[in-house]
């Protein structure tokens, strides 16, 4: 099949609800959540700049998903960025303060206010990136990277997160995207970049790399890799290949439940 030429592989994941925080963490509460998106950022923003910062990010996080991600970018020799709901795109081995914010479900999750306010997680991205400069958007990541492919292991909510910023994306940069994530995930992709996200379903399950919902995307990033050296096809040859080791474990005989992450 034929090769990817790229110079170096980044991978981009999603922030955890687990992570290691201090006492002076900053939480929905701490920052005042009150009034508009663009005032709740600009709070935010102030909350966050008053903490300084306790260690790199990639230690921060944790759990199955977060693990999995660090293990795939050292097996490429590449580096790693996170998809931050509190933050935005930052860098694996950047300083950041403790904070704890998510779009998931869960405490301290940003889905009560964006209910209240009738907006959607890419709303709060927008005002986010807007606080803390375009240089925490995903664009931005694809352009200060512009010799990589970026591997995204990202949940449906992550995707919803950052979708107007995949929107925005060119077709060269898209060239060097694959989105990994659920079904789910893949139907909130924009159509524009839908065909770089991989056919991965819950067929994963079937396999070595069976695993949670909420890690879904990062074990079969795993698969990707490990199995298929999937950092090496082009889109369609990957497509395909994800799709032709899904039919072998179907033939295995596993019927799943499906994934909605």
């Amino acid at each position: 099949m034929p090769a990817v030429m790229t110079c170096k592989v980044i991978v981009v994941t999603n922030c955890t609800n687990r992570k290691r925080v201090g006492e002076d963490a900053v939480t929905l509460a701490s920052a005042d959540m009150g009034g508009s998106l663009s005032s709740v950022a600009a709070r935010w923003g102030k909350a966050i700049r008053k903490v300084r910062p306790s260690r790199q990010a990639q230690d921060i996080y944790v759990g199955r998903g977060f693990s999995e991600a660090r293990q795939v970018t050292a097996t490429l020799g590449g580096t790693l960025h996170i998809i931050s709901a509190g933050l935005g795109v930052v860098g694996g081995a950047d300083p950041i303060p403790s904070y704890d914010l998510t779009v998931a479900d869960g405490a301290n999750s940003l889905k009560p206010l964006l209910a209240k306010l009738g907006k959607g997680p890419n709303d709060w991205w927008k005002a986010l990136t807007t606080e803390f400069g375009q240089q925490r958007s995903v664009r931005a990541l694809l352009e200060n990277n512009a010799d990589t492919l970026a591997l995204f292991a990202l949940p449906g909510s992550y995707i919803a997160l950052i979708a107007d910023d995949l929107a925005s994306l060119t077709p060269q940069q898209l060239n060097r995207v694959r989105i990994i994530t659920s079904d789910h995930g893949r139907a909130l992709v924009p159509e524009h970049a839908r065909h770089v996200a991989l056919p991965y379903d819950e067929r994963l399950e079937g396999s070595s790399y069976a695993g949670t919902r909420t890690d879904f995307p990062q074990r079969a990033l795993r698969h990707f890799i490990d199995v298929l050296s999937g950092h090496r096809l082009s889109i369609d040859d990957a497509r395909a290949s994800v799709s032709e080791a899904h039919a072998r474990t179907k033939e295995a005989g596993y019927s799943g439940q499906g994934t909605q992450n």
